[in-house]
């Protein structure tokens, strides 16, 4: 999978801003694939500058084109890219840990009006007022100067454009977000597993989304589930392809893909172990069983 924040942080040749716990960065040039998997560590807001690009998540799409912004909390998604137009984006990444402060800091006086959510969505629309426009406009002249620029007025101009963002009523549900966020830096491991585990992250990644070292992941891991991350996420991802494999008509290809398994032959063979037979023969004979008792 594609860790956009490690390639976008370690990668030379974009015009890019690193802070502590953020990341500004513009990027013209797609992926080479049409339809692909990304994941990243830190949330993140998204202005698209020219071109047009497709957010795809269990729940919903997203197609963002020019002049539009979406916030991203941190996780893996599909992006679909459209290669007939010229694409390119600002990009704002962040650590829970500077949305926390952000949230201290700067909308701490609204404190009263926010509420915190208990199953936030994935991907938020942002409302570009002109002043949003201009502000991020305005990141141009930092990104050329890069590392001769001061990290104070970075920062400082960072938050702006979140207060911005959240000072238009149209925006509330992410200052709401943003707020859930401050209140629960780095997110439990609970939520993040039952949103994440569909997708075909390594341990240590999904101990990074969790904000915890590898070790630490897995000793947490287990005071809460009572078993390993691999075990648990192995039953998740059977669990869901049999229940897919009865109530839709997808083929085995795609349930093996849609619930996280990194091949057709690591899916058949971990669901024979556990159901006693393969995907295919499992789905025919329950089908079969189904139709004689109708």
């Amino acid at each position: 999978m594609f860790d956009s924040y490690k390639h976008f942080l370690e990668t030379p040749g974009y015009n890019k801003i690193i802070g502590e716990d953020y990341l500004i960065v513009e990027f013209k040039c797609p992926i080479k694939e049409e339809l692909f998997t990304a994941w990243s560590e830190c949330h993140s807001v998204v202005y698209v500058l020219s071109g047009q690009k497709k957010w795809i998540t269990p729940a919903n799409e997203y197609l963002v084109k020019e002049n539009q912004s979406i916030f991203v909390r941190k996780g893996a998604f599909k992006n679909q890219q459209y290669f007939e137009e010229g694409f390119c984006v600002l990009m704002f990444f962040m650590k829970d840990d500077f949305v926390k402060r952000c949230v201290q800091e700067d909308i701490s006086s609204e404190i009263k009006a926010l509420k915190k959510i208990d199953h936030p969505e994935f991907i938020y629309r942002i409302k570009v007022s002109e002043s949003l426009e201009a502000l991020y406009h305005s990141f141009f002249s930092y990104l050329k100067e890069g590392k001769r620029i001061s990290q104070k007025i970075i920062e400082l101009k960072f938050r702006e454009m979140l207060l911005n963002i959240c000072s238009d009523y149209n925006n509330a549900e992410i200052k709401n977000v943003f707020y859930t966020i401050g209140q629960n830096a780095g997110g439990t491991i609970e939520q993040i597993m039952e949103e994440q585990f569909i997708y075909n992250l390594k341990i240590d990644e999904f101990a990074r989304l969790c904000g915890r070292s590898t070790s630490s992941f897995k000793r947490d891991f287990k005071n809460v589930y009572n078993t390993t991350p691999g075990k648990w996420l192995l039953t998740k991802r059977l669990n869901l392809a049999s229940n897919l494999m009865l109530g839709t008509d997808f083929t085995i290809q795609q349930i093996c893909y849609d619930c996280g398994f990194e091949s057709d032959s690591h899916f058949i063979r971990s669901f024979k172990d556990k159901f006693g037979q393969t995907p295919k023969q499992w789905r025919n004979a329950k089908k079969s069983l189904q139709n004689s008792v109708a």
